[in-house]
């Protein structure tokens, strides 16, 4: 298993929809707000095994001193 990373915002509803509910987070369910969430935070770093989105972290920051990191995702497979 290859894991690449990116620090793209560009995450597809699917691959989001996917992985929140692989680790049963009711977010998953909204996976169209979570594409359009992705885009405002500071830093996203997601984690890839191929095409399948495999872990993800999203962090808001203020740019100076603090980070908040929202999500922390892995799929239970990896």
């Amino acid at each position: 298993m290859s894991i690449e990373y990116k620090t793209t915002h560009e995450l597809k509803a699917a691959d989001l929809e996917e992985l929140f509910l692989s680790v049963e987070w009711s977010s998953g369910h909204f996976p169209e707000k979570l594409e359009a969430a992705m885009k405002g935070y500071g830093t996203v770093i997601s984690a890839w095994d191929g095409e399948k989105l495999a872990g993800l972290l999203c962090a808001m920051d203020d740019g100076v001193m603090n980070a908040y990191i929202h999500y922390v995702l892995v799929r239970p497979d990896h």
